[in-house]
């Protein structure tokens, strides 16, 4: 029987699998996401356990205990990320070289979280590029299946993006780079854009690779190109909202900015589909957006299961009635810490999730107790563990 645990890491992502014989994995340990790193989640694994690791996306509240293995790296026999996670932290860098960001006001929650961002990809270049053993570094992607039980159903492999490398005018894109950027980063970003354009994989800069995750099996000029166009898309869909940043160095624009960034570390995020034998299905969904999920069923794509991991921490962002009768689990997971977001009135998970699954007498499991203005609205101890899924 496989065994999933689900850590409480606080207002984060843990989940610990230790597959049933039958499976590739069936002698090894695999986390699913390491929370924000205020829990040693190694805690849970012997001296000489072999681990996968899979980081659904590099939010910090996923990543962050990533730093308890620094002394157990030999332990570590591969990291698997979404397959654009290189773009999306080089979108990250991209904000915190704009021009007027050093200048903006008020705006350093912001500046620490992107920075978080590249610091934890800059780490996995570093842990995934020397030493010995080295641990090996996996994409995931649509129809990358990681043996007969462990299923990868997003990202796509190919984004569907405008061919901005193919349409744009070259001297208009290598002038909006100059516009937006300080002078090092924009240089960067123009030789990002020559090598997808020329047919390579990687600028030729060392900056470049210092943040550059490479995964020796997966070499694809197409999704290369695909990733490109998806990081001019995200300058061309903002480029408005980056001017005003520079010229004004607004806290409101800079707050929609890191909205709009984080809205697509939620589209590439990895989302999993496992079943063990005749054991329970579940669906891990990291903090998969809606727009994840509403893609999956208008493929036709079977995302039906028994158990689910409530995606970003129960907020109704990334769920609605329509996905969760798709699924249509017994049970939902939600790992949680009652934390508010920005500006937002309440807590995850949010009232109109739970009010949505208890509409549709789904079983919850949740982390901690779940409180609302005060007063705690639902008991750990009461949803904790069922015969198949144990929360510690």
């Amino acid at each position: 029987m496989a065994a999933f645990e689900v850590l409480n890491v606080g207002q984060g992502d843990s989940i610990l699998l230790r597959p049933s014989s039958g499976c590739r994995y069936g002698s090894e340990t695999i986390f699913i996401d390491l929370g924000p790193g205020r829990y040693d989640i190694t805690e849970n694994i012997g001296w000489n356990d072999r681990v996968h690791i899979f980081l659904t996306h590099h939010d910090n509240d996923h990543l962050g205990g990533m730093h308890f293995f620094a002394g157990k790296m030999d332990q570590i026999e591969e990291i698997i990320v979404p397959l654009y996670q290189n773009e999306i932290t080089l979108i990250a860098r991209a904000i915190l070289n704009l021009k007027g960001i050093r200048e903006a006001e008020d705006c350093g929650e912001f500046v620490k979280a992107l920075e978080e961002v590249v610091n934890n990809q800059a780490f996995l270049v570093k842990v995934t590029g020397s030493g010995t053993p080295v641990p090996q570094l996996t994409f995931a992607f649509e129809g990358r299946d990681f043996c007969k039980h462990i299923k990868c159903l997003n990202p796509p492999c190919c984004l569907e993006n405008y061919d901005w490398l193919r349409e744009a005018n070259r001297q208009n894109l290598t002038g909006l780079m100059q516009e937006l950027f300080a002078g090092e980063f924009a240089e960067e970003m123009e030789r990002y854009i020559h090598s997808a354009e020329h047919g390579y994989v990687g600028a030729d800069s060392p900056e470049f690779r210092r943040f550059w995750l490479r995964d020796w099996q997966y070499e694809d000029m197409e999704s290369y190109r695909a990733g490109c166009n998806y990081v001019l898309g995200f300058f061309a869909e903002n480029v408005s909202l980056l001017r005003q940043l520079n010229a004004t160095g607004s806290r409101k624009c800079m707050r929609k900015i890191y909205k709009n960034y984080v809205k697509c570390t939620h589209d590439i995020c990895t989302v999993l589909w496992m079943k063990f034998g005749s054991e329970p299905s579940v669906l891990l969904a990291g903090d998969a957006s809606k727009k994840v999920f509403e893609r999956l069923i208008r493929e036709g794509k079977a995302i039906s299961a028994d158990y689910l991991k409530m995606p970003h921490h129960g907020s109704r962002h990334n769920m609605n009635r329509k996905i969760l009768r798709q699924i249509n689990p017994e049970t939902v997971i939600i790992s949680h810490d009652n934390r508010r977001f920005g500006r937002a009135k309440d807590s995850h998970p949010n009232q109109e999730v739970l009010d949505l699954l208890q509409s549709e007498h789904v079983n919850i499991l949740i982390t901690n107790d779940v409180v609302k203005n005060g007063i705690t609205v639902m008991q750990k101890q009461r949803h904790s563990q069922d015969d198949y899924i144990m929360i510690r």
